[in-house]
Formats: structure tokens, C-alpha cells, sequence
């Protein structure tokens, strides 16, 4: 009896060891799961900004290195053989230039917003941010309704004259200046 009780503890002792076994190897060989994207990838802050740099600057070649830079990213990262076909691809530097000239599409309004200046040029120049259009038209109205109403203030309430509009201009202008110049001072201090 006390054979039987042995065997059975050793053949049950086995069956634990080679269940693990079986379970460790058939973790080992799963795949390993990549920690990015090829989103992530083309989203980085730094590829985003090189890429925009180069399309401002018409650097074709530019933009060919900084996609070279993802696939290097992707290939290090073990992302499918897929998503690396996709960086080499002619969809993916459309992508990253569409997504570029809607950036400077935005960096340039923003100048224009706060400078008082019309966007008609900076719509044919980015054709690609069309789909903002209507909200930056939106925005244009408000400031400009904002302009008028320091007007109408510096007129006390009459029909605001070409001196108070003049002026009400120059305190919008001057208020984006002092912002700015505080944004830049906080970034240097940081």
C-alpha cells in the first residue's frame, strides 16, 4: 500500500513539474506585445515639430529622414513588419505633411489672430485645415466684436469714431504683445 501511495505522489509530483514546463515554455514563446505605436510613433513631439520644420522649409529630404528616424523607433520598438511598411510608405509622409501644414495652419492664425490681420491668404496657403475654416471665421467675429466693444468703452457708450477703433486696436495689439512676452519670460525660467 505504502508503493501504491509512493508511486502515486511521484507520478503526481511529475504531472505538477511537466504542467509547468509546458507552462513556461508556452509563455516564452508568446509574442512580445510593443509598448508603442505606430500612432505614437508618428505623434511624437520631436518627429511632429521636425517634420513641421521641414515642410515650412520645402526639405523633402528633411521630412524623408525624420520618417526614416519613426521606422528606426518602430523597428527598435518590434512593431509588425506592417506598421514599418506603413512608415515607408507613401501614405505615411502624406500623412505627417497634411498633419504638418495644419499645425503651421494654426501657429499662423494664431499670429494673425492676435496681430489683427486677415487669414484669406493663410486659407489658400493651407487648404488642408479647410475643415477649421468655419471656427476660425467664428473666432475672427468675436475678436473683432471684442475690438468694438473697447471701442464703444473708450467712446463712453456713443458710435465708436476711427479714434477710438485706432486706439481699441492698439490695446488688443498690445495686450497679446505683454502676453507673449510673459509666456516667453516664464518659459526661460523654466
Amino acid at each position: 500500500m505504502k508503493r501504491i501511495a509512493l508511486v502515486g505522489m511521484l507520478v503526481l509530483a511529475i504531472t505538477v513539474v511537466a504542467w509547468f514546463g509546458w507552462l513556461s515554455k508556452d509563455s516564452a514563446t508568446d509574442e512580445v506585445v510593443p509598448v508603442i505605436t505606430v500612432m505614437d510613433i508618428l505623434h511624437a513631439t520631436d518627429l511632429q515639430e521636425g517634420i513641421k520644420q521641414a515642410v515650412l522649409k520645402h526639405d523633402v529630404d528633411k521630412v524623408e529622414q525624420w520618417l526614416e528616424k519613426a521606422q528606426e523607433v518602430a523597428e527598435e520598438a518590434r512593431l509588425p513588419q506592417s506598421d514599418i511598411n506603413y512608415l515607408e510608405s507613401r501614405q505615411a509622409k502624406e500623412y505627417v505633411i497634411f498633419n504638418a501644414k495644419r499645425t503651421l495652419f494654426n501657429d499662423e492664425f494664431e499670429q494673425r489672430f492676435y496681430s489683427l490681420q486677415d487669414i484669406e491668404s493663410l486659407k489658400k496657403k493651407y487648404p488642408e485645415a479647410k475643415d477649421l475654416f468655419p471656427s476660425v471665421e467664428r473666432l475672427l467675429a468675436k475678436r473683432d466684436q471684442i475690438v468694438m466693444n473697447i471701442a464703444s468703452t473708450l467712446s463712453d457708450g456713443a458710435e465708436p469714431g476711427a479714434a477710438e477703433i485706432k486706439k481699441a486696436k492698439a490695446m488688443w495689439v498690445e495686450r497679446y504683445k505683454q502676453q507673449t512676452q510673459s509666456e516667453n519670460n516664464e518659459n526661460l525660467t523654466q
